[in-house]
């Protein structure tokens, strides 16, 4: 089946050139990791794409230096690494059919985490001066009109945010990545104070494997909103819902 392709995925994939420039906080492990590439390390990728020149063609699985296949194939989606979930994915069998050893297998995590986590902090960076907004009308009968006003008819769920995130901000979500909205009203001031934003998101109660959050809200305010994405990466959006 053809990826999806979409905006989040294309922040996914500008994060790969953009962060690039950001030195990485080098561990021991991302070092020795680092050191295995630069000494030719190869990795399987499947291609998606035709490559120039014949040198592939979209459904081969081919081996190639992983930094080959980390720089270019994969953030210009040509190719995707050549994991048993990907295989799936596109709908053809591992041609070699063996057991992916264990240097392999850590290899490979290694590389999809690295990944993962340069585009959560892509995405975050990309957020970080932007606000979600949500227009509802109010209460005609309540006493309280701004800040607090009662939504009426209707609320704001998960469903919502996740139709504006794609029209509003152009973040369109994987159907496994998942939004967990915060139940109490929070100030956006507060969450732009240093580190806030982060100890806000974990102080929020853990979601249920694979469950929607259920929380809705019904007033109007500012919120906070947690991404679940790939990789188990957490990113926060402010959500202000104002009077229509």
């Amino acid at each position: 089946a053809p990826h999806k392709t979409n905006t989040m995925n294309s922040l996914r994939q500008a994060s790969l050139r953009t962060l690039r420039s950001i030195p990485p906080i080098q561990s021991k492990s991302n070092q020795a990791f680092k050191q295995q590439c630069r000494n030719g390390h190869s990795v399987r990728v499947i291609l998606t794409s035709d490559l120039p020149e014949g040198k592939g063609y979209a459904g081969e699985v081919q081996s190639v230096k992983a930094g080959y296949a980390r720089n270019h194939l994969i953030p210009l989606q040509k190719a995707l690494y050549a994991t048993p979930t990907n295989f799936e994915r596109v709908g053809i069998p591992d041609p070699d059919l063996r057991v992916e050893t264990a240097e392999e297998r850590k290899l490979r995590e290694s590389m999809e985490s690295d990944e993962d986590l340069k585009a959560a902090d892509f995405l975050r960076y990309y957020l970080r001066n932007k606000t979600l907004k949500i227009w509802r009308m109010v209460d005609v009968n309540s006493t309280v009109t701004g800040m607090g006003a009662p939504i009426h008819p209707g609320m704001v769920d998960h469903v919502n945010i996740r139709d504006k995130l794609a029209k509003q901000l152009q973040i369109d979500l994987e159907e496994f990545e998942k939004v967990q909205i915060r139940a109490e009203p929070v100030s956006h001031s507060m969450l732009d104070e240093g580190g806030a934003m982060e100890q806000t998101l974990e102080q929020m109660e853990a979601m249920q494997d694979g469950g929607d959050c259920n929380v809705k809200i019904k007033a109007l305010g500012e919120y906070l909103v947690k991404l679940h994405l790939k990789g188990g990466q957490e990113v926060g959006v402010k959500l202000a819902v104002r009077k229509r």
